[in-house]
């Protein structure tokens, strides 16, 4: 089991990127759209090639750009799959089996907080039933 400090890393991480997403979002609706454009083309090669502390952060930045195009449905799948990659490249980077990775961030009071700022009230069941499907 990973420990309480790895634990703190999670949730600092996940706050760190809400905040840098927040600051380096482009100004009008046509600038996210390219965004999320240019973002979802460049995540194949991402997983393809297992950098999965990349894709997450292009997950986490693509589901700003949906929220700020008042798509919430798509921020929330995005952002979950910013959380899939995360766990997947904690487990690839520590060694640690996936199950250790998703009990780390399964009850975080912090991911609840950075979910309802996207708007997925919804999204706690599926992260405590550890969804891992790839939709990338």
């Amino acid at each position: 089991m990973l420990t309480l400090a790895q634990r703190y890393l999670v949730i600092g991480m996940t706050t760190l990127l809400l905040g840098y997403a927040t600051t380096a979002s482009a100004s009008g609706l046509d600038a996210d759209q390219q965004l999320s454009d240019a973002l979802e083309q460049a995540m194949p090669s991402l997983v393809s090639s297992q950098d999965y502390w990349s894709a997450s952060k292009l997950s986490f930045q693509l589901a700003a750009a949906r929220k700020r195009l008042k798509e919430t449905a798509a921020a929330c799948t995005a952002l979950l799959q910013s959380l899939i990659y995360y766990r997947k490249g904690l487990a690839k980077a520590t060694g640690a089996p996936i199950d250790e990775a998703v009990s780390v961030s399964s009850n975080d009071e912090g991911l609840a907080e950075v979910s309802s700022k996207f708007g997925c009230a919804n999204m706690r069941p599926e992260l405590s039933a550890g969804l891992e499907t790839a939709r990338y």
